[in-house]
């Protein structure tokens, strides 16, 4: 390529500097240390300095001497992550202090349904979502990846991280200079460009527990020619699912209820179970009928007394505490078969790389091909409640029994990416150009097993009105042992496919524009086009609406052009003056149109650097970003789907609920506590926005100092970052908003607003949901502010050279309204700072020791503590099933996790061993009705290590 040199090393001591301090504490301070000592010798000796070429940093456009950046950028590096067990790509950014603060997608929400499909792993920087974070490849901008029609976030499986150099975080809105999604910051994953040796890796990592487990192998080699080289790369990783029964804290889910004096107050499990191992723990309702005329529930009978018409059966007796007996239950509520169901899902991944970079006279191409398969296995039950006539079984009329069914799913994705690039100089001038294409196609089957509505004989949703075909009534249809052939019958595996295609075609210039008596000014211009289209084609049994208790979906297709125009200008403004060594602006600008939006509209950002002295800066930058609507939010495929009033509505027999929250808003709202939820099915109509949508805004501030005193070997910054976004784009699905409605603290909401309840007086189906209303639409807003804190020492003694860094991110603020008010979201205040997934204090410690060919390292990340209660979603009770004054656990303690890990070095080979969570530290747990949960651990927090303590292990040859 060629490169201009610039003939002056005026801005060298600043570049290198801010280098130290903004890279240091992952990559660079060893070569700033170098690069100082070659510069002291070569101007001793008399000789011309060494000429620095230039680069380009994340977060700007123009190319400059050094690693220099006015935005705040942190470096994470792959080696490095490798030695605290962070050895696949997701894992390294999803732990980094930026992301931890937040719920990220990862492989853990197996049972959920996630943006992008099961299985897909994301990345959300200050907890404004995985959307709102712009992921590049070496500066290019890949497409996302995943299945049904809510595609739009990049999945981080795609990307093989045997491949993975480093990561580039940029730490404020970059919209200005990279477009829409960079509204909370950058990701830039920088690949390796050379292999010197063709190197075999093996990994694994191994839970002292089962469940859990992964192992990758992976290869990598690379060829160098005269004018250039290429690389190429593979990994196949595979990851084993974690399993509910696997541990404790998830297999047996307890309301966990004290009293005044600690004492626990649970209610007494009275079930056919209540004297077994499975008794006391809440997995799935089922192993009931409902006679919706009379509402009583029919339950196995623990005494084996038959009352009513099914043999062994007869209606429960729960009660509340009363003259010193305690609260007890007779429902049914765990199964052996639980244990089965997935945490984590099972997972196989296989990637092939290959990247290229030549020189042909005075012009410069790279290339990269990348192919990723991915396949997902998630394992999990449900309830199956059919309306059936009760009158050939003895009862009056209408009656529902609840079985257990399996919800399986399998996902299949292909993924491909190409980039082609080409550079070049104008001349013996400062100015070059470059040209970037690239394209990216995601086409993933999703197969999903469903109950076919049609061979029920629900009374409610069987289209065909035949008879029920097989005895619901059966013990081994009730209980789940008998599952299989209940999915023979009426179950029916379907399959969809989605396709999201993405292509970018971006040209820019940059070089000097004039020079000051600071130096020199340096602007980069440039135009960019996009092309993005979504098509998910769910099968035609969902089309039809044939699925039993599942919202139906029709295809979801859409695309969209992107037009841009940007540009960047840095200017030294002054310099060698008196506390001002170097006073540098900069400034960028973006203009866009989409296709989508009416107008077209822009985003600007300005940043300062303040070099005061040689070891002291200050910078600070201020702008605006914008999130135009995604596909998905335009086009989701519009549909009226049917779900069950049990499937939709918590207020049904909320006497016997353990959310308080669920218990005293169900009462206000007037509804029976032993209300049943006999009727028909719930209207559900949801569907893209198109027309009604408008992008989000936000604007970015960051201000912060950098310190690199001359007198020891240590760097350090302080940040502080501020964010906010306005009208923000969501929807959420049917029982989420109707369980919003009930289950938070403040009732009414406006959640209660998008659905309508008959009144209790009604002729037909009194109390019951007949519509809810969940298309996508722009909610209030979100604010994050806070400060960022980065320190890096390091020291060469007589035994050894000793590395300790440190990374912290404390939340001040953090503003989360869907509606016009905290009240009308449904909580008790506007700032959700310390709740339960969003703690206010996150960070981690690394130690290295290395002598000779090893290197011992020890790691700490921590955790700050937690809780629901006063901050958003909990409302301590009154009273527990008759227990006065009752104490729940609503708060997640800190957590503090070691890890440990040896690297020996060899010429030929390497091997490093290491074990995370070295003091088997077990996640959180809270009362039930307190949060969402897995077992009684918070599903939503996934900061917690899951797995314990674990055995990591990788082996590197090279050839």
């Amino acid at each position: 390529m060629s490169t201009k040199r610039h003939k002056s090393l005026a801005r060298v001591p600043l570049a290198l500097a801010v280098m130290t301090s903004l890279y240091g504490p992952y990559l660079f301070a060893q070569q700033a240390e170098q690069a100082d000592e070659s510069t002291e010798e070569s101007t001793q000796d008399g000789e011309q300095p060494k000429q620095l070429e230039r680069v380009t940093v994340t977060g700007s456009l123009i190319s400059r001497l050094g690693f220099d950046s006015i935005s705040p950028v942190q470096i994470i590096t792959a080696d490095t992550s490798a030695t605290l067990g962070q050895l696949d790509t997701a894992s390294i950014l999803q732990t980094s202090n930026v992301a931890a603060g937040s719920t990220q997608i990862s492989n853990q929400f197996s049972g959920f349904v996630v943006e992008g499909g099961n299985g897909v792993q994301t990345l959300s920087l200050r907890g404004l979502g995985a959307n709102r974070t712009l992921v590049l490849l070496d500066g290019r901008r890949p497409g996302p990846s995943g299945t049904r029609g809510q595609v739009g976030a990049f999945d981080l499986n795609v990307i093989p991280s045997v491949i993975l150099q480093r990561v580039e975080l940029l730490k404020d809105g970059g919209g200005s200079v990279y477009g829409s999604d960079a509204v909370a910051g950058v990701a830039n994953l920088i690949t390796r460009k050379s292999v010197d040796r063709t190197t075999v890796s093996v990994l694994t990592n191994l839970p002292e527990e089962s469940g859990g487990s992964n192992y990758q192998l992976a290869g990598a080699t690379g060829w160098d020619f005269d004018n250039g080289s290429v690389v190429a790369a593979f990994q196949y990783f595979n990851a084993e699912p974690l399993l509910r029964g696997d541990r404790d804290f998830f297999a047996c889910p307890r309301d966990l209820v004290r009293d005044a004096n600690g004492n626990l107050i649970d209610r007494v499990d009275r079930s056919i179970i209540g004297n077994t191992p499975l008794g006391g723990c809440n997995t799935l309702y089922a192993n009931t009928v409902i006679d919706a005329v009379t509402g009583l529930r029919y339950i196995p009978s623990p005494n084996g007394v038959t009352i009513g018409p099914i043999p062994g059966f007869r209606p429960r007796t729960n009660g509340n505490a009363a003259g010193g007996n305690p609260a007890f239950y007779e429902d049914v509520l765990n199964y052996d078969f639980t244990g089965a169901s997935h945490i984590f899902s099972r997972q196989e991944r296989t990637s092939l790389f290959s990247s290229a970079d030549f020189t042909f006279g005075d012009i410069n191409w790279t290339g990269q091909l990348l192919y990723t398969n991915r396949q997902t296995e998630s394992r999990q039950f449900r309830q199956f409640f059919p309306a059936i006539d009760g009158r050939p079984f003895g009862f009056a009329g209408v009656i529902q029994p609840i079985m257990p069914f399996k919800s399986d799913q399998n996902i299949d994705i292909d993924y491909w990416y190409l980039a082609s690039g080409f550079s070049g100089g104008f001349g013996d001038t400062s100015w070059g150009w470059r040209l970037d294409t690239t394209y990216s196609r995601s086409s993933g089957d999703y197969e999903v097993l469903a109950i076919n509505r049609d061979l029920t004989g629900d009374i409610q949703q069987d289209r065909n009105g035949g008879g029920i075909p097989i005895n619901y009534l059966s013990p081994a249809l009730l209980n789940g042992s008998g599952m299989q052939g209940l999915i023979d019958r009426i179950g029916q595996f379907h399959t969809g496919n989605t396709v999201y295609t993405q292509m970018v075609a971006n040209a820019t210039i940059n070089g000097d524009l004039f020079e000051t008596p600071a130096g020199i000014a340096g602007g980069a211009f440039g135009t960019e086009f996009r092309r993005i289209a979504i098509d998910d084609t769910p099968s035609a049994f969902e089309q039809s609406q044939s699925a039993w208790g599942q919202s139906s979906a029709l295809p979801t297709r859409g695309k969209d052009y992107i037009s841009e125009v940007f540009g960047e200008v840095e200017v030294p403004v002054l310099a060698g003056l008196p506390l001002v060594e170097q006073l540098t602006f900069n400034g960028s600008a973006r203009v866009f149109k989409y296709d989508t939006v009416a107008d077209s509209d822009y985003v600007w950002k300005a940043g300062m650097r303040w070099q005061i002295i040689p070891s002291l800066s200050l910078r600070a930058t201020n702008g605006t970003s914008y999130r135009a609507p995604g596909l998905y939010e335009l086009y989701l495929g519009n549909l009226t789907g049917f779900l069950g009033q049990l499937a939709i509505d918590p207020c049904i027999d909320w006497g016997n609920s353990n959310n308080p929250n669920i218990r005293t808003n169900c009462a206000a709202a007037g509804i029976p506590q032993n209300y049943t939820g006999a009727g028909s099915s719930a209207t559900v109509t949801t569907g893209g926005g198109l027309g009604v949508v408008k992008p989000e805004t936000s604007k970015s501030f960051t201000t912060g100092l950098v310190f690199t005193p001359e007198f020891a070997n240590v760097s350090a910054s302080l940040d502080y970052f501020e964010i906010e976004v306005r009208d923000q784009i969501a929807t959420l699905s049917g029982a989420a908003i109707v369980g919003s409605c009930y289950s938070l603290p403040v009732f009414p909401n406006d959640f209660c607003s998008l659905f309508t309840r008959n009144p209790g007086n009604a002729t037909v189906n009194p109390y019951n949901i007949s519509q809810v209303r969940a298309s996508y639409l722009n909610i209030n807003r979100q604010l994050v502010r806070g400060y960022d804190l980065n320190v890096r020492w390091d020291g060469d003694f007589t035994f050894g050279k000793v590395e300790v860094e440190s990374n912290f991110t404390y939340t001040m603020e953090d503003i989360s309204l869907l509606f016009s008010s905290s009240q009308a979201s449904g909580f008790n205040s506007d700032d959700r700072n310390g709740e339960i997934s969003r703690p206010k204090l996150v960070g981690d410690v690394r130690a290295a020791l290395t002598r000779g060919d090893l290197t011992y390292t020890w790691g700490v990340r921590y955790i700050d503590s937690t809780d629901n209660l006063g901050v958003g979603g909990f409302v301590r009770p009154a009273a527990y099933f008759g227990n006065a004054n009752p104490v729940y656990d609503s708060k997640a303690e800190t957590a503090i996790y070691h890890t440990a890990s040896v690297l020996y070095r060899q010429a030929d080979w390497d091997v490093l061993v290491g074990v995370e969570n070295v003091f088997d530290k077990k996640p959180p747990t809270v009362s039930g009705g307190t949060a969402t949960l897995f077992g009684n651990v918070p599903a939503f927090a996934t900061q917690y290590d899951w797995l314990g303590r674990s055995l990591f292990a990788r082996f590197n040859y090279r050839f």
